[in-house]
């Protein structure tokens, strides 16, 4: 049976293309503490992972007692299966000439993002993260970084590794200004990119949706144990789909191992071939190990 196509590519290269554009749009979960397998589950089903806590040293000269509180079990629901479904109608696909899929998928793959980091974001309330500090955007800068870095150690008592400070664009403005005149003087890959570099134990990511839970978030410091996010295969096992013709592409992120399922099917009801990415994951709070900044 021929291959359905798009501009002559097939549903495995089309995911295959999309991987650089998938590794940018999830950059920033990097920063969070994941459990992640392209091992088939259901929506629905619980992962256990375990996350560190802070444990005091003790004496060993009378013996080896175990402690049993360098490692806390935390359960993950894998309760959103999420994606974005794109249609080519039969008249678009026969007169254009240009690869229909470069120029949608990106788009459906940023709205998945945007669900992802919504999540995450409505976790990062008060009553899970009580520290918070108020910072206008046109002050936040390199001290603030420091100041959140000893807010994560002398407080909090966060590890030194593993520490992210997402914050939104206007913010994250701010630290770009101030960081790649003071850290980078001259041309730079980072003022070339519009990055900011990593500062005082911090890796910096830019992210939007940050006052998505309404309480005036700018900006997020943490340790990568206080968000946590797990994500499966999806399971297609007896879907009615499969017997409909439906094609079936899994990849997974690269260096974020993070699995993505692309769908190709036609619709001769609507005269579309339809095309869709999906995700099925769960975020949960780890600990208490986050610092807010709040506008103004």
């Amino acid at each position: 049976m021929a291959t359905n196509t798009i501009a002559g590519a097939n549903l495995a290269a089309i995911a295959e293309e999309t991987l650089p554009h998938l590794t940018t749009c999830f950059a920033a979960l990097a920063g969070v503490h994941t459990d992640l397998s392209d091992n088939i589950s259901s929506a629905g089903e619980s992962v256990t992972t375990r996350v560190p806590t802070k444990a005091a040293a003790i004496d060993l000269s009378s013996g080896y007692t175990s402690q049993n509180t360098a490692l806390t079990a935390k359960t993950v629901t894998l309760n959103t299966f999420y994606g974005q479904v794109v249609g080519f109608k039969d008249a678009e696909r026969s007169k254009s000439v240009v690869d229909l899929s470069d120029q949608f998928i990106p788009v459906i793959i940023d709205s998945l993002g945007d669900k992802v980091f919504g999540d995450i974001w409505n976790l990062v309330l008060n009553a899970n993260f009580s520290t918070n500090t108020v910072i206008t955007a046109a002050n936040f800068d390199r001290d603030d970084v420091v100041d959140l870095g000893a807010s994560l150690t002398s407080t909090l008592k966060a590890p030194k590794e593993g520490r992210t400070i997402w914050s939104n664009p206007t913010y994250y403005g701010s630290l770009l200004k101030t960081l790649n005149s003071a850290e980078m003087p001259g041309v730079s890959e980072n003022k070339s990119e519009g990055t900011v570099p990593r500062s005082n134990k911090f890796d910096i990511y830019e992210t939007d949706l940050a006052d998505a839970n309404g309480e005036n978030l700018a900006a997020f410091a943490f340790h990568r144990s206080s968000i946590l996010f797990a994500a499966r295969g999806v399971d297609t096992a007896g879907d009615a789909s499969q017997a409909a013709g439906v094609e079936i592409e899994n990849v997974t992120v690269p260096g974020l191992e993070i699995p993505v399922q692309f769908r190709r099917w036609y619709d001769p009801n609507a005269g579309e071939l339809k095309i869709s990415v999906g995700l099925l994951y769960g975020v949960a709070v780890g600990n208490d190990m986050g610092h807010r900044v709040l506008t103004a």
